[in-house]
């Protein structure tokens, strides 16, 4: 029996590395690969949201009202089950980023993007109404791009402590050419 302790440590060690990870969320996270995936399974639906709707407000100021007010709750939600994902191994950084950057883009739909499009929609515009608008889209860029690499790099860092390999993502690169 005591030769058969250390494997029987060794192999309940084994099976405590691998065990799979459940949040206050519900889902069950097995890998760090699934971890990732969950997150970015998500913001893959906010980055269309966010596409589809500089499409509908190129073309219809109504429709693109209607989808912002389909994306806030949304993205009300999507917050709430980041925020009930448990730590990876300790591991919050890509979590929380993730967290920040939707929040931020919850507001952009409830606020900021709200903001332009009722001044789009003033027939009487001013051109101080003009600047402001101008100046809404350039404080979105600046806090989106500090947003974005905030949490590429958390989700760099928690690739490298997984060893996983991350793929471009094409939404991304649509929101990238979006920006020029």
């Amino acid at each position: 029996m005591k030769k058969s302790l250390p494997f029987l440590v060794f192999i309940l060690v084994l099976i405590a590395c691998n065990k799979p990870v459940k949040g206050p969320n519900g889902v069950t996270y097995k890998t760090a690969v699934a971890y990732n995936d969950y997150i970015v399974g998500r913001q893959s639906t906010l980055i269309k949201n966010v596409l589809k709707f500089g499409e509908a407000a190129q073309v219809n100021l109504d429709s693109a009202e209607a989808l912002l007010n389909k994306y806030v709750p949304e993205t009300e939600k999507m917050i709430t089950e980041l925020k009930g994902m448990p730590a990876w191994k300790g591991d919050t950084a890509l979590r929380n980023a993730a967290v920040k950057s939707f929040t931020f883009y919850k507001r952009v739909f409830d606020q900021d993007y709200r903001r332009i499009l009722e001044i789009r929609k003033n027939e009487n515009a001013t051109d101080e109404d003009i600047v402001e608008m101008n100046d809404i889209v350039d404080k979105i860029s600046k806090e989106e791009e500090k947003f974005d690499k905030t949490f590429r790099n958390a989700q760099k860092d928690f690739a490298q402590k997984n060893k996983m390999k991350l793929i471009e993502n094409d939404l991304q690169k649509k929101i990238d050419e979006a920006r020029q």
